[in-house]
């Protein structure tokens, strides 16, 4: 809208200004650009400064947000000195470049004051030597007077604006930065392959190699197995031997290594990892999550959280439609629960498990599980609990050094059993 007033308005006056005087035109024509040009030199300094400060405010909020999501764990560690400390640099860094700006907006506040205050008097200077030649009246003197103050403020939109520009411009390109990062695909150096995926309608695995994202690491070595609906694998072996990171790469969030992994669609599956994610909104919410337009009704999620042992839950919280911090309100076995309570609405016909019941007690663990196998679920554990392996057929286990044994359950106790 600015714009296009400022182009209705340059050509309402052109025509009046030089048909009083061409050099006054040309005086207008070469001071708007100056102006801009200096405001634009001016300027560039801005944009980068805006650009930074976008950027130390949102390090500085960060860090608020990471100590308050993880206030009790520091809580424990004794760390609130050292946490302390460092929102202070994130702040001070903040505060020290707002300082610069507010002097390069001065700067730039003192030249365009002194632009727009010294064109009051341009169009005289000009014209009064012809007014004295006594080669116009002085009407006309008035008249360019208007027709330059016009031309003046549609020429010099940008300059006017230029503060809010570069605070834009900054946020464009904060904005494209983060578009580019996003659009721009990782390139593929050699030897840098990547695990096949294909879906069907079991889950298996075809001489699986498994690296890092960085192929600094090879964590699993040509590891085949094909798991019939209804089995159970689970997966032990130290920690950093690779156990969650396969459960990436079946989920497809991993992808570097050789082999092809075979599984049903995505929409067929849930992953539980072992810090349930707790959505921000109602109790309702977080039963039905990820699929929030599925019709169920109060009575079946009052039976789900009966069933996970969390009757008494909707009262206690205020009904299924309070919205609550449920990370800080819910332990994390009710937590855990709380997912075992989404995971049996939604019914999915295979279950992969990151120790999602690691703080859970044996019970609570033994109801969950046999409510998996009674619905014929294909589940795959991650887990140290040796109480975890009657829910499965087989036992993977993984040693750290890429190397793997897959063995029957039966098979894998009595040599659990002939080494304890």
């Amino acid at each position: 809208m600015l714009i296009l007033t400022s182009i209705i308005t340059l050509i309402s006056f052109t025509g009046v200004l030089l048909s009083i005087s061409i050099s006054l035109s040309v005086a207008l024509l070469v001071y708007a650009i100056f102006g801009t040009l200096v405001t634009a030199w001016i300027g560039q300094r801005l944009i980068g400064i805006n650009f930074n400060q976008l950027k130390r405010e949102a390090d500085f909020r960060y860090g608020l947000i990471h100590v308050r999501d993880n206030a009790e764990s520091i809580a424990f560690y004794q760390g609130e000195t050292e946490e302390i400390l460092q929102l202070k640099q994130r702040f001070i860094l903040a505060i020290r470049n707002f300082d610069l700006l507010i002097n390069w907006q001065r700067n730039l506040g003192f030249f365009t004051q002194s632009y727009n205050y010294f064109v009051s008097a341009l169009p005289y200077l000009v014209i009064a030597p012809i007014y004295f030649a006594g080669q116009t009246d002085f009407g006309t003197f008035t008249q360019a007077a208007i027709a330059f103050s016009q031309i003046f403020r549609a020429l010099s939109v940008v300059v006017g604006q230029f503060e809010n520009l570069t605070a834009f411009a900054a946020g464009i390109e904060r904005m494209g930065d983060l578009a580019e990062a996003l659009e721009t695909p990782i390139p593929q150096q050699p030897g840098m392959t990547t695990i096949d995926v294909t879906e069907d309608l079991q889950l298996a695995l075809r001489h699986l190699t498994l690296l890092t994202p960085n192929y600094e690491r090879t964590l699993i070595r040509d590891l085949p197995f094909s798991l019939q609906p209804g089995d159970g694998l689970v997966i032990v072996g130290n920690s950093g031997s690779g156990k969650s990171s396969l459960l990436r790469a079946i989920a497809g969030l991993w992808n570097a290594g050789t082999g092809e992994i075979i599984r049903p669609a995505l929409s067929e599956m849930m992953f539980l990892p072992q810090r349930p994610y707790m959505v921000l909104g109602s109790l309702r919410s977080q039963l039905l999550y990820p699929n929030p337009d599925n019709d169920i009704s109060e009575t079946k999620m009052r039976h789900v959280l009966e069933e996970v042992n969390l009757t008494e839950l909707p009262e206690r919280v205020g009904g299924f439609d309070i919205e609550l911090d449920w990370a800080s309100v819910l332990s994390l076995g009710e937590q855990q629960r709380l997912a075992f309570a989404r995971l049996l609405l939604n019914t999915p016909n295979y279950v992969i498990l990151d120790e999602a019941t690691s703080a859970l007690d044996l019970a609570n663990e033994k109801s969950l599980y046999q409510q998996l196998k009674a619905k014929q679920t294909t589940l795959i554990s991650v887990g140290h609990r040796p109480s975890l392996l009657q829910y499965h057929e087989y036992v993977l286990e993984l040693d750290g050094t890429s190397s793997w044994r897959l063995l029957p359950m039966e098979e894998y106790t009595v040599n659990l059993n002939a080494f304890s």
